[in-house]
């Protein structure tokens, strides 16, 4: 009697990466934030960044304030609605967060990567 074929674990399994940063042992910021971030810069408004994440503004505007008081600075530097509309864009250490932590990310889901390929049986 033939012995039922196994599954080739190389075609299903894939390694799934959560990643998120501290700051002096607080969550700062995960992934979502870091798409947020980027879509406010990408597109100048809380409102629209917000619906690209599937956050409601109030959601946005919590997330905001929980990061600023985590961090101790302001994270988006905002400009009121009005005749002109309104704005908000990322301030330097925003962006320095930003960019560390999708540099992070990237080489983080690149070494696990090479290391599960290598610990994977053929």
């Amino acid at each position: 009697m033939a012995s039922p074929r196994r599954p080739s674990l190389r075609v299903h399994l894939k390694p799934h990466h959560k990643l998120w940063l501290n700051w002096d042992g607080a969550f700062l910021m995960g992934p979502r934030y870091l798409r947020f971030l980027d879509a406010v810069d990408r597109t100048g408004t809380i409102r629209a960044a917000g619906s690209e994440v599937g956050w409601s503004y109030r959601t946005c505007l919590n997330r905001i304030r929980e990061m600023e008081r985590v961090l101790g600075a302001k994270v988006l530097a905002t400009t009121r609605g009005g005749a002109r509309r309104g704005g908000a864009r990322l301030t330097p250490e925003a962006r320095r967060l930003v960019k560390l932590f999708a540099r992070w990310k990237r080489e983080a889901v690149r070494l696990s990567d090479v290391a599960f390929r290598k610990i994977l049986p053929r």
